[in-house]
């Protein structure tokens, strides 16, 4: 098959695949951490949110189903702290790493399909920190305001140190990730490795950089506008016959 046909083809399927695989630990860990500390009786019972086409495709409407304030209320501040990092922090944190390590397998990288996976794999759970540090550090509610509410923690500590953290990471994807992605999937025309790096932009500054439009006040809106508004110059930063890229 072509492999300009055979990337259109697998693309939506592994983009899909990779983000219900971010997303599905995700919840579970908030949920199997409110149950080891025995505010959840049920680490299974989740909101799965229903067969609404916009649910099924983005799992936009699942929730970890815990009740943070019966948490708070019961006197277990430091409970709710460690439920809402678990997602991100946990399970989030720790299949980015296994992703990288994957990435970096001989085994994986003579298997492009199994790589391509993965490298969107690892771009979702990327996604995942950049939607909550810097998109929703002040947000009115979600995982940060619960982490926040639960340890005391000043969201600008959260902004400022894991901003840092969380731009490395960013710069690390697109200056080494990605590069080796054009390599090991053996994308030799501009316009596959430019499509690549579109998507990938997108998914990043578009998908998980919008979160902060959705009720989550004022200050989380400019951040995720500002990540809209972003895009064009990054795409044209990352072009891939820019001579840095070449390089790489």
């Amino acid at each position: 098959m072509n492999k300009a046909v055979q990337f259109v083809l697998l693309t939506p399927v592994l983009i899909l695949l990779a983000h219900y695989l971010g997303m599905l630990p995700h919840e579970y860990a908030h949920s199997f951490m409110a149950w080891a500390l025995g505010d959840k009786a049920n680490p299974l019972a989740l909101k799965y949110g229903g067969t609404g086409l916009e649910n099924l495709l983005l799992l936009a409407n699942m929730d970890e189903n815990v009740n943070y304030s019966l948490i708070l209320s019961a006197g277990h501040p430091y409970h709710v702290a460690l439920i809402a990092f678990a997602g991100m922090g946990i399970a989030n944190g720790l299949m980015y790493i296994l992703s990288l390590c994957l990435l970096a397998m001989k085994y994986v990288q003579q298997r492009p399909v199994l790589y391509y996976f993965l490298f969107l794999f690892n771009l979702m759970n990327l996604g995942n920190f950049y939607d909550y540090v810097p998109v929703r550090t002040f947000g009115t509610h979600g995982d940060v305001a619960n982490f926040i509410l639960g340890s005391g923690i000043s969201p600008w500590w959260i902004y400022s140190v894991g901003g840092y953290i969380v731009a490395l990471l960013i710069y690390y994807f697109f200056t080494r990730t990605m590069v080796s992605a054009f390599h090991h999937l053996n994308l030799i025309s501009t316009g596959l490795k430019a499509s690549l790096m579109i998507i990938s932009v997108f998914i990043l500054f578009g998908f998980f950089g919008s979160s902060g439009l959705y009720r989550y006040g004022d200050v989380c809106y400019f951040i995720s506008a500002t990540s809209l508004l972003v895009i064009p110059g990054l795409i044209v930063a990352l072009w891939p016959t820019r001579e840095w890229v070449k390089r790489r």
